[in-house]
């Protein structure tokens, strides 16, 4: 990873705890399902995926979940919202489309986000929407209730290409929810029972990951099918570290 300056652009409050951050970067390639550290002036670096596409360059869009005045988020968004420049480093992660995977020829990938992990799995839709990808991709978004959800206006540009799918699935059904409920490995499987020929990303908290994969793992999806920035830092809960 390498240090640059970014130009902040836009810093913009998307629903009730959830900022869309929009940088500008005249020195920055990277590739689908990368993170970037935003570096504070304490000496803090924290990790946000890449919520845009390599070919929405130089225009870089982050999705920040900051959930209270004191929580490290909330002094990331007040950094960013203070300054007119700020430094990164990128571009970091494996869980990227350039790790062979696709070079397979899958003939089915899941695309699979919880919460803010949106951010991940949106740059990876998009990436593969503009390389005119042939095969089937099955985009599932899990959030805990209607009010979680953000970026509708791309949402309904996303269900506008046919080839792929796109599911946002609440796990807290209320009255101003027509969509899908439950669980997100629900709709998974509900849709594909045999995950023998399927890929997977995975983009949430530790628990969303690992619990989503023991549900879909039973149905055919194999380990080293499946990617996710949670492998690289946090080891399956119920498998000894050897």
């Amino acid at each position: 990873m390498k240090e640059i300056t970014a130009t902040v652009n836009n810093v913009e409050l998307i629903n009730q705890n959830v900022y869309q951050i929009t940088l500008i970067t005249e020195d920055l390639t990277f590739t689908a399902g990368q993170y970037v550290m935003i570096m504070l002036p304490t000496g803090e670096q924290v990790p946000y995926s890449i919520g845009s596409a390599p070919h929405e360059l130089p225009y870089l869009t982050l999705y920040i979940l900051a959930p209270d005045a004191t929580s490290l988020a909330n002094k990331v968004i007040e950094h960013v919202q203070s300054n007119k420049t700020i430094r990164i480093k990128a571009p970091g992660g494996d869980c990227h489309l350039a790790n062979g995977i696709l070079e397979s020829n899958p003939e089915h990938i899941l695309l699979l986000a919880g919460g803010t992990g949106f951010a991940q799995i949106k740059s990876l839709f998009s990436a593969l929407v503009e390389q005119n990808f042939s095969g089937n991709v099955s985009f599932y978004w899990g959030l805990r209730t209607a009010n979680d959800v953000f970026s509708q206006d791309w949402l309904e540009e996303a269900h506008k290409y046919s080839p792929f799918t796109l599911d946002v699935i609440v796990n807290e059904k209320g009255d101003n929810w027509q969509g899908r409920s439950g669980w997100l490995y629900e709709a998974v499987l509900a849709d594909h029972p045999d995950l023998s020929n399927s890929v997977a990303f995975l983009c949430g908290s530790v628990g969303m990951v690992y619990g989503t994969l023991d549900q879909l793992e039973p149905k055919g999806l194999r380990a080293e099918r499946c990617f996710s920035d949670v492998f690289a830092y946090a080891p399956h809960p119920d498998k000894p570290v050897l």
